[in-house]
């Protein structure tokens, strides 16, 4: 960086020192200069929490299985990251990872029933109003929601239970029998719309697979789920990668519990790396098992997203629960460690139709009906009132929560494999699911809705800067996908810039303590001659590319300046451990679309010419000239011969 260092020299540069990324203007005589800074803190505890959202639908037995058979990749993508920090004296990363499913609630329809304010018998009431002829008859009816028996004054023979037949987990009056009868006027939002009929318990049908659910158990709604009394979140954390002794033996806190089957290494719940998997999925005597064989009984009206955001708040609010305590045992409710301070949250979204997200109201809800692929939800998508949430108000919710976001969507695309942004909404077909070439879906594998609002909701995070990978249900290579998630769980493979850097080589990459020391520069950036392979091959630990996305080869290339770095983790020589800082610091381009000329930065920013250099990288008496592919910056002063 010799070159820049004389530029640098005469300018005033002040460089960012906080986690904000404020633009700050300084005058400096007749001039302006901005300095710019992105800072990314690895948490001390944690770097990932993740999350699957998995569709329990009824068509989604085999996506279920492919899932399950595949996991192994993730995990030793992450295996090996954090065996190889271990080798080179870093801390491991710990990631967390949890499941819940796509049902939140089925609205589903029903005939000649409407919301209406003038009903028989509910005078003056807004409810769904049953009208078998078109003239109204009275109120549509069900059970008496109950916190106490209190509530079930007035109704004979009932109290206030939780285990009402096809109502578990929710308070209702019922009697002795368990049966709630039906009471209470059902109230709705939307005068004049059709009502549906509002199911949030599981109804099994025989021909379902029951997975982690029971019949009449309350959906999920975005609470995490487990298989029996496996932990609903699986804490792969550093301790499963511990440091030796003088005689090679593991290093464990002895205020920890002792590894539950006896060995040597556990995590700090005392449970090995092979029961943590074994609880996620694992084939017991030809049938997969596990956290994320979340069956096949679950709602028909597929709500990702919400399910999503609701798993997210409720971890705010301290409303996940899990069956495993801080040591390990077997209990009834203990608070979810889940969603860790200043971690990055990586939510995994895996369907075989589309999201179809929104308000749980008999008629100011989406009623579905028609087939998948056309039903209602996707005449919604593009009524002009929908009601639906909209894809943007989720992924609002998700990028705003002040921490890195990642996101995985494995949907139905019109491509049976496909990668990221190439990714369109289709019908896939799932021919190794199936068992035949001829046969493109049943009812157990293959797309059987396009997934159009969920992969619109992949560019949106992909445009808000989070890490996104996505791919097809059909792909029958679900390793290679469940790598390339993994990859968006360890530390960012990269810096986004908020604003365009004047050059490369008036740009630094460092890492600082958690006191703010800078402990380490990383070598870069790479030219941009090179390829990815190249400048791996020679130990470039950063490097511009043109893109935010750096995950194939063409992605990774060095590029000019840019606002996208890129860090080469295969060196490991620049990597933060948890608590410590990434930080880019650079002078920022101004104005914030370049300069071609030192007249152009005086009409811009003031002052008479002779006061400016537009400058585009070079070093006294031998600038670079500026081009409208490659503007430049407006520094301070008339720098001499060869200036422009």
């Amino acid at each position: 960086m010799a070159r820049a260092s004389r530029v640098l020299a005469v300018l005033p540069l002040l460089l960012l020192a906080a986690g904000c990324q404020d633009y700050n203007f300084n005058p400096v005589g007749h001039c302006l200069i901005q300095p710019g800074s992105e800072r990314v803190t690895l948490s001390s505890i944690s770097t990932a929490d993740v999350l699957f959202v998995v569709d329990d639908s009824g068509s989604m037995a085999g996506e279920q299985e492919k899932l399950a058979q595949n996991f192994a990749a993730f995990i030793q993508n992450l295996d090996q990251t954090n065996t190889s920090r271990r080798g080179a004296g870093l801390e491991p990363i710990d990631f967390h990872v949890a499941v819940t499913t796509t049902s939140v609630f089925y609205n589903g329809p029903l005939s000649g029933v409407t919301c209406r304010n003038d009903c028989p018998g509910a005078a003056g009431q807004q409810v769904c109003c049953e009208a078998p002829s078109g003239v109204p008859t009275g109120p549509m009816k069900g059970p008496r929601a109950c916190t106490s028996d209190a509530a079930c004054a007035g109704i004979a023979g009932t109290t206030c239970k939780t285990t009402c037949t096809g109502l578990l987990g929710e308070g209702y009056c019922c009697g002795a029998d368990s049966v709630a009868p039906a009471v209470d006027a059902i109230g709705c939002s939307a005068l004049g719309t059709a009502c549906g009929r509002v199911e949030t318990h599981y109804r099994f049908d025989g021909r379902c697979s029951p997975g982690l659910s029971a019949d009449g158990q309350y959906y999920p709604h975005g609470a995490f789920v487990s298989l029996g009394d496996s932990p609903r979140v699986l804490h792969f954390d550093k301790e499963l990668y511990p440091q030796l002794d003088g005689t090679g033996l593991p290093i464990r806190d002895p205020a920890l519990p002792a590894c539950s089957d006896g060995s040597k290494v556990c995590n700090r719940q005392g449970y090995t790396a092979t029961q943590l998997k074994d609880w996620f999925a694992s084939n017991r005597s030809g049938t997969w098992q596990g956290n994320v064989i979340a069956g096949t009984c679950g709602s028909g009206q597929e709500q990702a997203l919400e399910a999503g955001r609701l798993a997210v708040e409720k971890a705010l609010t301290g409303r996940q629960v899990d069956r495993r305590d801080a040591s390990g045992n077997v209990v009834a409710s203990a608070p979810a460690s889940w969603l860790h301070d200043n971690s990055k949250l990586v939510t995994v979204f895996v369907g075989d139709e589309d999201d179809c997200s929104s308000p749980q109201d008999p008629s100011g809800g989406v009623v579905l009906s028609g087939g998948p692929g056309s039903d209602s939800c996707v005449a919604d998508a593009s009524s002009a009132t929908p009601k639906q949430f909209a894809v943007s108000q989720i992924v609002d919710y998700l990028t705003g929560l002040g921490r890195p976001v990642g996101a995985g969507f494995i949907v139905s695309t019109s491509q049976s494999v496909c990668q990221d942004a190439s990714c369109a909404p289709g019908i896939c077909c799932d021919y190794a699911c199936t068992g035949s070439n001829l046969t493109c879906t049943n009812n157990v594998c293959g797309g059987q809705a396009p997934g159009s609002r969920l992969l619109e909701a992949s560019q949106q995070l992909r445009a808000k800067g989070a890490d996104v990978v996505a791919g097809s249900i059909c792909d029958p290579n679900f390793a290679q996908i469940l790598d390339r998630i993994a990859d968006i769980v360890k530390p960012p493979s990269g810096l986004l810039l908020p604003t365009d850097p004047a050059g490369s080589d008036i740009v630094l990459l460092r890492i600082a303590s958690q006191k703010g020391d800078t402990r380490k520069t990383c070598r870069g950036p790479a030219p941009s001659t090179l390829t990815a392979t190249e400048a791996e091959a020679a130990g470039w630990d950063w490097w511009f590319t043109a893109t935010r996305e750096q995950i194939s080869a063409d992605q990774r290339k060095p590029t000019g300046a840019t606002r996208n770095i890129y860090i080469n983790h295969a060196t490991q020589n620049c990597e933060a451990n948890p608590g410590e800082t990434y930080s880019a610091d650079y002078l920022g381009r101004l104005p914030a679309g370049g300069c071609l000329t030192r007249t152009e930065c005086a009409g811009a920013l003031g002052g008479k010419a002779t006061d400016w250099t537009c400058y585009a990288g070079g070093d006294v008496g031998s600038f670079v000239q500026p081009t409208s592919s490659a503007p430049g910056t407006c520094v301070c002063g008339d720098q001499g011969a060869g200036s422009f």
